[in-house]
Parts: C-alpha cells; sequence; structure tokens
C-alpha cells in the first residue's frame, strides 16, 4: 500500500469496491487492479495513451505532443511536495484543476498559455475516454471541462510564397531535390508534410492519362484522397511547382524519395539521427527554422 497513509486509504477502497462487484458477479479481477498506482492520475493518462481512441484516432506525428501535454500535468508539483501523477484521480476537482491550470503556464521563459491549454484540453479527452472504459473508478463528472482558459495574443505567422519558394531553393542548395519538390507540394497543394516524405503521393496520382488536368491529393483536414484541377481557362495553376516536377528523377513511384546511401530509393524518415528507413529530412528545416513554413503548410 506504500508509506503514505491516505494514499493506502484512497487504494485500500479501490481494491474492495473491485472485490464487492466480482462477489456480485459483475465483472472478473483483473491483474491491472493490483499494480500500485491503479486509480491514479498517471494511471488515467497511461491507460488513455493505451486506447483504442488515442492509437487510431490521433495521428502519429500528433502523439508526440499529446503524450508531451499529459507529461507536463503529470509533473506538476503538489504543496505537499509530490506531484499531481500520484495523486488519486477521484480527488482531481474542479478547483484543482484550476491551480494546475495556474501552474502549467509558467515556464522558464516566461507564460505558456498554448501548452497549458493543450494540456487541459488532452486531459479533458482523456478523462471522458477512460470514464468509459472503467466507470467504477474515474467519477462521472470531468473536472476539466469548463475551466476558464487564457487566450494568447501571439499568432503564428503564415508563410508567404516568397519564403515558401526560399525554403524550397535553400533545399536544392543542400542537395535535396525531393525535399525542394515536398516544400513546394506541401505549400501549394497544401499537404501534410510527412505524408509527403512517406511518399503518399504518387507520379500516377498526377496528370494520369485519365485525368490529365488534375492531381489526387489528400485532404488536409479529413484525410480522404480526391481530385484538384491543375488548370483553369487561364492556363496552369501551378507553373512553378510544374516546372519543378518536370526536371525532378523519377527514383521510384512517389513523387518524393531520397536516393539512399545504401540500397533503392525509399521515403524520407522524419526521425532524427539517420534510421534503417531512409534518410532522414534535416531537422533544422522541418522542426525549427520553418516552424512557421510548416503550420501554413498544414492550415
Amino acid at each position: 500500500m506504500g508509506p503514505d497513509y491516505a494514499a493506502a486509504v484512497e487504494r485500500a477502497g479501490l481494491l474492495n469496491r473491485h472485490l464487492d462487484s466480482w462477489r456480485a458477479g459483475l465483472g472478473s479481477a483483473k491483474l491491472e487492479v493490483a499494480r500500485r498506482g491503479y486509480g491514479t492520475v498517471a494511471w488515467l493518462f497511461d491507460s488513455y495513451l493505451k486506447s483504442r481512441s488515442f492509437q487510431k484516432r490521433v495521428s502519429e506525428r500528433s502523439q508526440y505532443e499529446y503524450r508531451r501535454a499529459l507529461s507536463r500535468i503529470e509533473e506538476t508539483s503538489t504543496k505537499t511536495g509530490g506531484v499531481i501523477a500520484d495523486l488519486p484521480a477521484n480527488s482531481i476537482t474542479p478547483a484543482a484543476v484550476d491551480k494546475i491550470y495556474a501552474k502549467l503556464q509558467i515556464g522558464p521563459r516566461g507564460h505558456r498559455v498554448r501548452q497549458a491549454n493543450l494540456s487541459v484540453d488532452i486531459a479533458r479527452r482523456a478523462w471522458d475516454v477512460v470514464r468509459r472504459l472503467y466507470p467504477s473508478v474515474v467519477p462521472a463528472d470531468n473536472p476539466w471541462k469548463g475551466v476558464e482558459r487564457d487566450t494568447s495574443k501571439r499568432t503564428k505567422p503564415a508563410a508567404s510564397r516568397n519564403e515558401a519558394y526560399a525554403l524550397a531553393d535553400a533545399l536544392k542548395q543542400l542537395g535535396e531535390p525531393h525535399l525542394d519538390a515536398a516544400a513546394l507540394i506541401c505549400f501549394e497543394w497544401l499537404q501534410r508534410p510527412e505524408r509527403v516524405l512517406a511518399g503518399d503521393i504518387t507520379w500516377s496520382d498526377y496528370r494520369p492519362s485519365d485525368r490529365l488536368d488534375a492531381v489526387q491529393i489528400r485532404h488536409h483536414k479529413t484525410g480522404v484522397k480526391g481530385w484538384s484541377p491543375l488548370e483553369d481557362a487561364d492556363g496552369p495553376l501551378y507553373p512553378e511547382l510544374e516546372t519543378y516536377l518536370a526536371n525532378l528523377p523519377r527514383l521510384g513511384l512517389p513523387i518524393v524519395l531520397t536516393a539512399g546511401e545504401r540500397g533503392p530509393a525509399r521515403p524520407y524518415s522524419m526521425a532524427y539521427p539517420n534510421g534503417a528507413s531512409g534518410k532522414r529530412a534535416p531537422p533544422s528545416i522541418f522542426h525549427s527554422t520553418s516552424r512557421s513554413m510548416l503550420v501554413a503548410m498544414e492550415e
């Protein structure tokens, strides 16, 4: 039960309720209930991260941010010297959430309003998901709902056309012609970088024999592929991009590939450093200096 008397009493109550439920024939004892930390905030968040709702509905690219957002809550200190992660989930009240929210906004370089808001949003979702899976452990009233949130007056500037093509030119100068194409495709056709780098758009999607005036791209919100026109009565809609694609080496079926130092051409990897999946995309471009560029690509 641990050295903390209050925590031991709470855990004993959970075990007794589970035992009563089993004896009444409402369910069978689960090994998880015997795990240390069962019923805590850390357990609740971990249960969410292992749930189908998280694994299937949250994109792989976003999962990292979700984990970080929940970790910020878990690592928040309490007035007794502990952390939120170790508190029983059913001890979290709306008043406690307001205090947690205030602490989340305090960062080493000033207010972190956006990060705090993201943490609250994901915690609210996690609570609802795990409540459905464990109704006898997680209270029905979600304390993360109704938080009076602050808003940041700062907005991320969208990349301009000149900036998009400047990025493409910089990639070309680095000897990465296919990353150059990726930057232009993301900007002009509103595609997500991770999908383009993974080879989602192929040469057969681009002006095929039965659709010479269109390209098949994935909708950046719904994820569904559909045809988008490449020209109108006045001519090509994306002349610069199409001129570039006309001179881009075709290394395989996907438009964006890396020749690789070993083996055949393959999709780029977002991982850093180089991994077995292929050549990495330069991190200074896709994760720091062009942050606003990527935001513009996705919106």
